[in-house]
Parts: C-alpha cells; structure tokens; sequence
C-alpha cells in the first residue's frame, strides 16, 4: 500500500461524499454516435477510468442547445429528453464500477465553425483568429433561452442519476467569453463592468439550481487566467470564483488558457508538472468551498504533496487517465510502474481530425472492448527491432500467450525515441522508453541486443515481425558536400557543442525544429531554419506548434519560410525566396538536413524473395509519430 494519505483522503462536494481527491477531468472523446448519443464504446472508457480508482469522473463537455452549442458531430448531447435513457444506463455502469460522475453542460459559443450551417454565437459579433469567422452577437431574449437551457440540461442530468454537474465556464466557450473583455464588448446588462459581464454565468447557476434539488451539487470550471490580452487574470478569476460561492456552487475547478493560448489549455510536452497550480492555490486562499487544481500531472507522489501543501482540495487528471486508466488503484497500492502521459496531444489531433480518441502509447485507450484474447495456439514469433513500434508488438504478442523473441541491432532499445528525448525539454518520452523497458522484462520477451537478424534466422520462427524504423532523407548541396550532416547524426550525440558555428536547419517540420533548440543550446553561434512551405511546423498539433514558434523565437532562431537553400560559397549560404524571388547571403558552416525519413524495406524485400511472409510495422511500413508506432504494432499482433 502507498503512504499517500491526501490523495486518498476522503472528500466532500456539497453533500457528496467522494472516496478519494482524483478527479478524472473532461477530454472530448468522439466515441458518442453521429448524433451525440452515448454508446457501448463511450460507456467502456469512462467505466475503465472508474474502475481504476478514481473517486470522481466529469464527463466530457455536453451540449445544452442543438446545434448552436456543439461545433462537430459525435460530441454529446444532453439538450433534449429523448438522450435521457442512455445517460442513464451510463451512470449506473459507472456507479458499478465505484465512482460518482457529474455530467459537464458546455456550450462551445465562438469556438465553432459553421457547423449545420450556423454562425456561431457570443457576446458580441468577434473575428475569431482560429475559426476564421465572426460570431453573431446573441440578443438579451436569446441570451436568457439558453439560461433556461442549462437549467433543463441540468434537471435531465440529475434525473438520470448524475452525482452533480458542472457548469463549463472557462476556455473561451460562450459563458468564458462573457466573462473576457477581450470577446465581449456589450454595452448592456451583459457587458462592460465586471459585475455585468458575469450576469450570465450567474444566471445559469441560478437557472441549474431552480431546475434540481437543493441537495444537487454544482460546480463550475473557470479559468485562472486567460494568458490573453484583455482576457481574464487571476485577478478577476479570483473575484469571480467569490460571487460564484455566494450563488451556491460547491466547489470551483480552475483551469487556464483560451483557444489563441491554447498551450496553457491543452499543454504540450515542454511543460512541467503542476505548472497550473499555482491559480488554484491562489483562489483557494479567498474561499470556504473546494478547489480543483489541474495541469500535467503524473507522478501519485506530487500530487499528494500539492494536496498537503494546500494547493489545490482535489486534483483533476484529463490525459494522464485516458494514458493510464488504472493511475489511481496503482498509486494506492503503490505500484511504480504505470505509463506516464508524454503530452504528444496524439489525443488532440485525432479529436481535432473528427476522430474517435486514442493514446499514443496506450493502444488500447478508446478501445476497451478490444483487449486481445489469449492465442488458441502457441507460436514462436520474431520481432526485428526494438523502437516503440517492434516493443509494443514484442509484449502483446508475449501476454498472448506465444514465444516472442525481440531483436535489436543496437545497444539499448527505443530506436527513434531515443533521438527524439535529446531536444530540450524532451525528457517525457525518456520515461516513455523506461516503462518500455520493464515491460519486456515483466512480460518475459526474449531480448537480443547488438544482435542484427538476417533472412536466413526467419526460418527459424513461425511469424516474423519487421519494425526495422527508417532512415533519415538526404540531400546534395552544391559547395557543401562536406559540412552536411543530418538531424539524426546530430541528436546521436547529445554531447557534442556548436560554440560558435553558424548553423542552417534544412526542413521546419517538427524534427527541424527540435534540432534547431537543440543546436542553440548547444552553444551556436547562429541557427537558421529553411523551409520550402509558406507555415513551419505544420506536422504539429496546435498547441505543441503554438509552443514551438514561441521557443524558436525566443531562442533567436532565424526562420526563414517559402524559401530554399540554393548553394553554399566559402563561409556563406545563398537562401532563395519562392515567393519575391530574392536572393539572400546568410552565414554558414554547418548545414542540417531534417526533410523527412524513408521507411527500411531492404530485410523486408530479401525476405519476400525468399517466399517468407512479413509484417511491417512502425516506419517500416510507413513513416509517423509515436502514436502510429504504437498501434501499428498493437494492431499486427492482436490475432496473430
């Protein structure tokens, strides 16, 4: 059993009694149908979260208004009684399996594209940068409908069994930007002073309290801070969270960040854990109610700290449970090994493609009922490379019951991820490669490193496996033959220094990126950046690229866009511009070649000719992310 006594204190939320202080928070997951119902698949995943221990799942975001609250198909709708059965039977299944459940009434206000055709809606008619469009001001009739519509969504969620709902007033969704200056620009009741621009927010709570019983709990998600010009400071966030403990909410959940910070909503890797909690510690300090503090967090250990030193009453993990469902059960019994969340944001871009929810590296997050069966029969399988990919597919095949025999070419397993921890802040997927580690172990996977297979060891085994990885893309460049390299070459030697080189970076996806941090903190001189396409970065979800753009910036790193490295004369590099036609002389002593990878097929294709099935998984069979990695091996052994 682990010694950590306030995390798994008891709590309480109004006159809910809560086992534990782990909240799972609320994560978009499109597994409800096209048109917003619950399912099978939706129900699995949120029960495995209970099961594993937490004492309080807040559902994914629940629109209260067809269809201006919703911004996409398969988010889930609580905006009329006919959804009422199956919320139902999903609350009793998560009651069965131990926790209480709030449901989260949202309305997604500006942040939506022209979805059935209708302009989204806010406080005021606001260009919105990520949408492109300019939402239409609500008048005050329509405005006080959708009041009414939280109270009835909210009477449906208690009659179904809801524990409580919380009321999603942060993130720049419609009541947030109320709330912001920098989105409402109303010269009525609705706007203008402070005390007017949270009427509506204190409306609806009104509304949610007129619409259950007095013994309902109600919470409210706000955001601490705004990162956003004109935007909410903790300041306000403070004040506001006060008037909403006066109108009778029992606890406050503080989050951060709108769609322009998105980085601070949705973090990407380079974050530290916890880093947000210093809001609801600071709201905290000017209320009587509980406090929900949120933001990166992994380790049972920090978090029963954060709890003790008073930073927060409960804790809301989002991602970190979707990665690892049984977080909560393993740190009571005080199990070290669990997958840590490396905030990839594979999650977010899937979402943000319409896409049913994944992890990178938990294949089977999203996919509960697809946990593969034993074999009927014992094979002795070859797995050729240790990269995520060939891991993944080494310890599935491995609890299935076969002999699985995993082979390495180099020293220590992880194959790319073991150049793609070396960038600064990087060191997330380090951990990811210490938990793939044990799992060989645990799973009793036959390791051989400094091992290379050749076709003739693929006789020896019934199924082979090739997740042989790739190789990095090269490139000639007239006059610079000899101080080309490639990003691969230089993230294989962390140690190295660049003291007082000028540096050009070929290729600004994320790989060019990344190298180009590393290069600078490695003492260069000067660090440039070439890329062909008009947008670096491009390969990344929004906010590791919003995150991105603003390291390189601050590290003074030169980007130059729609442009092209035509040639290299003595000390200097000639940068062509696709678009004006220019011509442009930079300082040049070592050029970086980051344009991309092809997939190792040569074992593949000697194997082939052999007669000998394969399967390529991984960059083998074709070029991605982590993610991709993961499943492709995952999916190549599940009934193998």
């Amino acid at each position: 059993m682990s010694n950590y006594a306030n995390l798994f204190s008891p709590g309480k939320i109004g006159s809910l009694y809560l086992k534990n202080r782990i909240v799972m928070g609320p994560i978009i997951t499109r597994l409800a149908s096209e048109n917003g119902a619950i399912t099978a698949e939706m129900t699995d995943y949120y029960s495995e979260r209970a099961l594993g221990g937490v004492g309080l799942i807040i559902t994914e975001a629940m629109g209260v208004d067809y269809p201006l609250a919703f911004g996409q198909p398969y988010q889930v709708r609580i905006h009329d009684d006919r959804y009422m059965p199956a919320h139902a039977k999903f609350v009793e299944r998560i009651h069965e399996c131990g926790a209480k459940v709030f449901a989260s009434l949202w309305h997604t206000g500006i942040n939506r594209g022209l979805f059935e055709g209708e302009v989204p809606v806010g406080p005021s008619a606001i260009f919105n940068s990520n949408t492109g469009i300019t939402s239409r001001e609500l008048s005050v009739d329509e405005i006080r409908d959708i009041v009414e519509k939280f109270g009835q969504a909210a009477r449906r969620a208690m009659i179904c069994g809801y524990d409580g709902v919380s009321v999603h007033a942060a993130h720049g969704y419609l009541i947030s930007s109320f709330v912001s200056r920098a989105t409402n620009e109303r010269n009525d009741q609705y706007g203008g002073s402070f005390e007017n621009r949270i009427r509506f927010a204190l409306e609806i709570i009104s509304a949610v309290q007129s619409h259950t019983r007095k013994d309902f709990p109600v919470i409210c998600r706000i955001n601490g801070d705004d990162f956003q010009e004109k935007g909410v400071t903790i300041e306000e966030s403070t004040k506001f969270a006060v008037e909403l403990e006066k109108a009778g909410v029992a606890a406050i959940d503080v989050s951060a960040g709108v769609y322009s910070t998105m980085d601070k909503m949705i973090e990407p890797i380079q974050y530290s854990q916890g880093w947000k909690l210093y809001l609801s510690e600071t709201i905290r300090k000017y209320l009587h109610i509980p406090v929900f503090g949120v933001g990166v967090i992994h380790d049972p250990e920090f978090a029963d700290r954060a709890i003790g030193e008073g930073k927060a009453d409960f804790l809301v993990l989002a991602r970190e449970l979707l990665c690892e469902p049984m977080w909560a059960s393993k740190a009571m019994a005080g199990d070290q090994h669990y997958r840590k969340c490396i905030c990839c944001n594979y999650c977010l871009q899937r979402g943000s493609n319409n896409l049913p929810v994944r992890c990178a590296i938990n294949p089977l997050s999203g996919r509960e009922q697809h946990v593969p069966k034993r074999a009927d029969k014992t094979k002795h399988i070859a797995v050729v490379g240790a990269g995520p990919a060939g891991v993944t597919a080494a310890v599935i095949a491995s609890k299935r019951g076969h002999k699985v025999d995993l082979f390495e070419s180099e020293s220590s397993i992880g194959g790319q991820l073991l150049l793609a921890g070396v960038p600064p802040q990087k060191d997330k997927i380090c951990g990811f490669v210490d938990y793939l580690k044990k799992e060989i172990v645990l799973n009793k996977v036959n390791l051989h490193l400094n091992t290379v297979f050749s076709s003739s060891d693929a006789e020896k085994f019934d199924n082979v496996v090739l997740a042989v990885g790739a190789s990095p893309k090269k490139m000639s460049i007239k006059g610079a033959e000899l101080i080309t390299t490639t990003a691969w070459d230089v993230l294989k030697s962390p140690e190295e220094t660049y003291s007082g080189k000028n540096v050009i970076v070929i290729g600004a996806g994320s790989v060019g990126c990344e190298t180009a941090l590393f290069l600078e903190s490695r003492g260069a001189e000067s660090v440039a950046v070439v890329e062909i396409l008009p947008r670096i970065a491009s390969d990344l979800d929004g906010p590791s690229r919003i995150k991105i753009v603003e390291e390189l910036e601050n590290a003074s790193v030169e980007l130059f866009t729609s442009s092209k490295l035509e040639f290299v004369e003595g000390k200097n590099a000639a940068i062509f511009n696709v678009g004006n036609k220019s011509l442009l002389s930079i300082p040049c002593d070592l050029i970086v070649v980051a344009i991309g990878a092809t997939s190792s097929r040569e074992l593949a294709e000697q194997l082939f000719e052999k007669g000998i099935a394969v399967q390529l998984i991984g960059d083998a069979h074709s070029v991605g992310r982590i993610g991709e990695a993961v499943h492709s091996g995952f999916d190549a052994v599940a009934s193998l």
